[in-house]
């Protein structure tokens, strides 16, 4: 009953947020690499048609960095599904993780000029 968790280290956290960083740009890689050199090639060799016009109208759509699509018509996206929600999650982690390191070392650095 009287357990505590192990306390972790400055390094632990920033351990925590560089992997969560990592994870991060390789989910971005594999969202901005979705559509190929060609994108028009990948659409008719996954079975959907490349509407070159939807994407000529849209194209402010496909330079943001957040979030990812790379369309080939109004109706299908190249890039995965699930790739936004990791993007968006791992930025959070990575946030909070540098923050907890940056709240641990402030505590531990008080601590010490106190005591």
């Amino acid at each position: 009953m009287g357990e505590t968790l192990p306390r972790v280290k400055p390094a632990g956290w920033l351990a925590l947020s560089v992997l969560s960083a990592v994870l991060l740009f390789v989910v971005f890689f594999i969202g901005v690499s979705a559509g190929g050199l060609d994108v028009g090639e990948v659409c008719e060799l996954g079975g959907h048609r490349y509407d070159h016009e939807y994407r000529s109208q849209n194209a402010h759509e496909q330079l943001q960095l957040f979030p990812l699509t790379i369309k080939c018509n109004a109706e299908y996206d190249l890039v995965p599904p699930w790739t936004n929600p990791a993007l968006a999650v791992l930025a959070l982690l990575t946030l909070s993780f540098f923050a907890m390191a940056l709240a641990v070392l402030f505590v531990r650095v008080r601590s010490r000029l106190r005591g």
